[in-house]
């Protein structure tokens, strides 16, 4: 077999891999959350809370153990030169954030009349419900697991940064926009196009996110962006509810 072969091969067997861990990810994270709920933390508020976040911690520590040894090379590397790549992380962050905000306000204006994406409707929903587990989980461990799963499983598939940052953008943002979608039914889908719109914003972050990633191969680069943005994303949905939005 010759080294061609072997090659694509190899690239079909990360993306596999790849491909299994988010759907184990999808489908092992809510039966976690669940059987923590089961338990007599489910008696209090403040029970409930702990409950999901230790579910989503769980799944953290697997990713991270899974993905350890890319995790401590590249935290000594982020640690040396922390200001380079932050710098870098912020320049491709505001890239993305800009078309995000630009994006989403069309969509907002022109098609939905001000309607929020559906995954944006649910955290805010969460983050009222459970403000504690939202905190942590949005602003910690979501980046961590999101960025472990679409930027560190997908990098050794891809040679051209251009792609990769398509693929894992366009993955990404439909993951989010899925949580809005009720139905695979071509009808629904066409009823409800407004949904299918938000793949732009969440695209364009997610892409960006993958771009600093891959250009500087250091999955802490993206976390950082993903952790900043998460983090800001939060802090204006809590004005916005002071402001009585």
């Amino acid at each position: 077999m010759n080294t061609e072969k072997i090659n694509i091969l190899e690239k079909a067997l990360v993306l596999t891999k790849a491909a299994c861990l988010i759907i184990l990810y999808m489908a092992i994270t809510p039966l976690i959350t669940n059987i923590f709920l089961l338990t007599p933390l489910k008696n209090s508020k403040a029970g409930q809370n702990i409950a999901l976040i230790v579910g989503d911690a769980l799944i953290v520590l697997a990713l991270v153990l899974i993905f350890h040894k890319r995790i401590l090379t590249d935290f000594k590397k982020f640690k040396k030169d922390y200001k380079k790549y932050l710098k870098l992380a912020f320049h491709y962050w505001f890239l993305g954030f800009i078309i995000m905000c630009v994006s989403n306000i069309i969509i907002n204006i022109f098609i939905t009349s001000g309607g929020l994406a559906a995954n944006e409707s649910a955290n805010r929903t969460i983050l009222q419900g459970f403000p504690l587990y939202s905190l942590v989980a949005m602003c910690f461990l979501a980046p961590i697991s999101e960025e472990l799963l679409f930027r560190a499983a997908f990098k050794d598939a891809f040679k051209n940064i251009i792609i990769y940052s398509l693929f894992t953008g366009l993955l990404f943002a439909g993951m989010h926009v899925a949580t809005g979608i009720e139905s695979w039914n071509i009808s629904y889908l066409i009823k409800n196009y407004q949904e299918l719109l938000y793949f732009i914003p969440y695209g364009s972050l997610g892409i960006c996110f993958g771009y600093a990633f891959f250009k500087t191969d250091n999955i802490f680069t993206s976390i950082s962006m993903h952790i900043f943005h998460n983090s800001l994303s939060v802090a204006m949905i809590l004005l916005s509810f002071l402001g009585g939005a």
